[in-house]
């Protein structure tokens, strides 16, 4: 009952505060800001199982984009318009996180935006932690069941180029470990620490800009205008080659699936000697099954811590110092808003164990009465 109290007590301070200066009208940034802020903390309301199905949702749609780029970039690799590969793809790509914002799935990486107002008391810890691994476990499960099906469908079938390209790239994505590898030689305990913190560094770029994405969609109305403003940034980071821990888990699937169910020939890499010659590298089952669990350990994990910290902390902790005078305010009202359910939950339980309670002594007291009516 002392909890409750407190939690009265909180309520009524948050009602005395003004929060007219949320409806004046606002910049593109400011609007942006605390739309973002919103949407985000909106997203960890859903039930555990809504979360996972929305990962699993945008997991899929992550494995069609990937195989359409893919597709388009093998297309033009033996053409005078090769060079243009990467941008090929930072054009397509985009095309997920549209579809995802329109379709309604989640990411893990746009979902962890919420950490600053969870901190500022706009929603528990265990909303939190269930929203962002509900969601992170859904993308895992989205990919996979996108990897099952299009290996099912004949994606591994006889598609030597498609499955080369595939892998050249999940290897890149082991940097310095790659390099080992290729060149035949043992792996180096620096190797694995450099790329470790690679992943991290280059997770922290990606999610900077998977997370503008956010704010970007809430400072208009206007579809059109979402659509492109999501292009850009969703653009940048795949042209830059930064790493997305839900979207590399296609790869990583890729990885497994092709090295258990494929027996064809894959170029795992290409390492060219001072003379210009090239050398291509060709995957073994087993060597591939163990890259399989390499990738998850030195590219998916720190990846995902450096998607985390990028987008948790580092892009909303700019954004909310920068509009603090605004945000603040924000997270007061959502606060109160999300208080006051607490509480009504508290109270509706109470009522219901009261409820209960009455109910077992009226059973009780009935019973009292039969047995003296008995002895009568």
């Amino acid at each position: 009952m002392n909890k409750n109290n407190n939690i009265e007590d909180e309520i009524r301070a948050l009602k005395e505060e003004d929060y007219g200066i949320l409806d004046a009208q606002h910049s593109f940034m400011v609007d942006g800001v605390l739309g973002g802020f919103k949407a985000a903390i909106h997203k960890l309301h859903y039930t555990f199982i809504k979360q996972i199905l929305l990962g699993i949702m945008s997991g899929v749609i992550i494995g069609f984009g990937y195989v359409a780029c893919i597709i388009a970039m093998v297309s033009i690799q033996d053409t005078s318009f090769k060079a243009f590969g990467t941008i090929l793809l930072g054009f397509i790509f985009p095309g997920c996180i549209i579809l995802i914002t329109f379709l309604g799935g989640g990411l893990f990486t746009s979902h962890v935006f919420s950490t600053i107002p969870v901190f500022k008391g706009c929603g528990s810890r265990r909303l939190y932690l269930k929203g962002i691994f509900g969601v992170l476990l859904g993308n895992f499960a989205g990919t996979f069941i996108f990897v099952a099906l299009f290996s099912a469908a004949g994606g591994l079938w006889d598609n030597k180029d498609f499955l080369t390209k595939v892998f050249s790239m999940a290897m890149h994505k082991m940097y310095l470990v790659n390099h080992d590898i290729l060149n035949g030689v043992a792996i180096s305990g620096m190797s694995i620490l450099a790329t470790v913190g690679i992943g991290i560094a280059s997770g922290i770029l990606c999610n900077m800009m998977v997370c503008a994405t956010l704010p970007l969609a809430s400072t208009t109305k206007n579809t059109a205008a979402i659509i492109l403003m999501m292009i850009f940034p969703i653009a940048y980071f795949a042209i830059g080659g930064f790493q997305h821990g839900p979207a590399n888990s296609f790869f990583m699937w890729m990885m497994l699936f092709e090295a258990i169910f494929n027996h064809s020939d894959v170029v795992i890499g290409v390492i060219v000697d001072g003379a210009g010659d090239k050398t291509e590298f060709i995957k073994e089952i087993h060597p591939q099954i163990q890259y399989f669990f390499l990738f998850i350990a030195i590219s998916t994990l720190p990846t995902l811590i450096g998607n985390w910290f990028g987008g948790a902390l580092l892009l909303p902790g700019i954004l909310y110092f920068i509009n603090k005078e605004y945000a603040s305010v924000l997270f007061k009202k959502i606060k109160l808003e999300y208080l006051e359910e607490k509480s009504g939950n508290f109270k509706a339980k109470a009522e219901k164990q009261m409820k209960k309670l009455k109910q077992k002594i009226k059973e009780k007291q009935a019973d009292i009465d039969s047995q003296e009516n008995n002895k009568n």
